[in-house]
């Protein structure tokens, strides 16, 4: 499973991490901040921001107004000459690294080249304020007991998934680390998973491609922000525009992208108490004992599954499907995919002739299958009830899982991942419910 990167509409790590400090700014804190700054702006040869300064929050590092800031204000602009890119790597390194080691891989390794020169690298006042192993709370760093918290969501296996990966990038380029020891010192593969967690969750994906930009990272996520991490390619910089207002010494924040919790928590190492961009990816599959299994297996792959080229990247498998909030009972579902709905259809089929039925409608019409209402209206009760049944079976699952949270007396960073486990599943909850209650008005409306 590999990272979501984000866009060049994304941020950085927000902190549920090591809840700082929630005291007042203090002085040496400051000088320490200004001095980043000043090194940053010294590196890039123009001011990078004269509205911010770096402080600290409840959520940690942040950023906040040293002035008015008014709606439309350019408030950071940092060129893409002191961003970190693969591109930073020394070509005598990069020429060892195969064609199958992803971005994120690579930069992971410039960053554990850095780390490993210490005060020596041109990069080092920024490398040194990076989060340190244990202050992430990204779900491939809890144990397997914190796991089975939200073994009922799908973050449960993109975790093992998304570990699997980083495993796999590590074995591709361990070689290097080895034959390049003055480089990479002991770095082992705890030190590159940490390495690869702070590339995911602090890097923009642009036409400059993927990139670290220091200072725009202490920016803290409000998921109903409008203010993004833009790149100007004529400018050759990245740079944000304030989406509103802000008082001298109020936290200025942007939206790191529209990401539900699952994503949050997984890529990112926070959630939200009430996400409005949740989802809920759930299965759906053709049962086993089904006669005609075979005939609906070849129609799911002749009717649902993309083309090659639009397979890339793609981190579900096809028969996975992206549930967002219904937020009325009557209206028209929206929230449920309809291909999800049109394979309850194809699978409510009994009989051969029902399927050939559907395959004529859809070459009558827009080549897609099954995504008009049956003409046959129990059977479009049926289809519909299959997938209400199935819901019911998901909100059971989580809704026994946030009881057992219930009960758990934790402290510590564990307290902390609790409460990323009860964000999640009450989000997952929520959506799950919703869409069972539309399923439930549909089937009666149908009667």
């Amino acid at each position: 499973m590999p990272f979501r990167v984000r866009t060049a509409t994304a941020s950085r790590w927000w902190s549920l991490h090591t809840v700082f400090n929630t005291h007042c700014l203090c002085r040496n804190l400051y000088y320490s901040a200004l001095s980043k700054r000043q090194w940053l702006e010294r590196k890039a040869a123009c001011s990078i921001s004269s509205s911010l300064f770096i402080g600290n929050s409840s959520y940690g590092r942040s950023l906040f107004a040293s002035k008015i800031i008014q709606t439309g204000d350019c408030i950071l602009k940092v060129p893409y000459r002191v961003q970190i890119t693969a591109d930073n790597l020394l070509p005598e390194i990069r020429s060892l690294i195969g064609e199958e080691v992803g971005n994120i891989a690579k930069l992971a390794t410039v960053i554990l080249i850095e780390k490993k020169l210490g005060q020596g690298s041109e990069w080092y006042p920024y490398i040194s304020c990076l989060p340190q192993q244990g202050e992430l709370h990204n779900t491939v760093f809890w144990t397997e007991s914190e796991l089975e918290m939200i073994r009922p969501s799908s973050v449960y296996q993109e975790t093992i998934d998304q570990k699997s990966q980083i495993e796999k990038d590590f074995l591709a380029i361990k070689h290097i680390f080895e034959c390049s020891h003055q480089s990479f010192g002991d770095s082992t593969y705890k030190d590159f998973m940490h390495a690869c967690t702070l590339v995911g969750s602090r890097a923009w994906g642009s036409t400059n491609g993927l990139a670290l930009i220091p200072f725009a990272d202490f920016l803290n996520h409000d998921g109903v922000s409008e203010a993004i991490v833009m790149s100007d390619d004529d400018k050759q910089c990245s740079e944000i525009i304030a989406d509103r207002d802000y008082a001298p010494g109020e936290q200025v924040l942007i939206r790191y992208g529209k990401f539900s919790n699952a994503t949050l928590m997984l890529d990112f190492g926070f959630t939200i108490p009430y996400n409005i961009y949740d989802q809920v990816q759930i299965q759906f599959d053709i049962p086993k004992h089904d006669p005609l299994r075979d005939m609906k297996l070849e129609l799911l792959h002749q009717y649902f599954i993309p083309p090659p080229e639009d397979m890339k990247g793609l981190s579900h498998p096809v028969n996975s499907f992206s549930i967002k909030e219904v937020k009325s009972d009557s209206g028209k579902g929206k929230g449920l995919p309809q291909s999800l709905r049109a394979l309850a259809r194809v699978l409510s089929c009994t009989t051969s002739q029902e399927i050939d039925n559907l395959i004529a409608e859809a070459a009558q019409t827009d080549g897609r299958l099954a995504r008009r209402p049956l003409q046959d209206i129990s059977k479009e009760i049926q289809a519909h009830m299959m997938l209400l049944s199935l819901f019911i079976q998901l909100i059971e699952e989580r809704s026994v899982a946030i009881m057992s949270l219930d009960s758990l007396s934790l402290c510590g960073r564990f307290s902390v991942r609790k409460l990323m486990a009860q964000d999640l599943l009450q989000g997952e909850l929520r959506i799950l419910k919703s869409a069972s209650a539309w399923l439930e008005n549909y089937c009666f409306s149908m009667t």
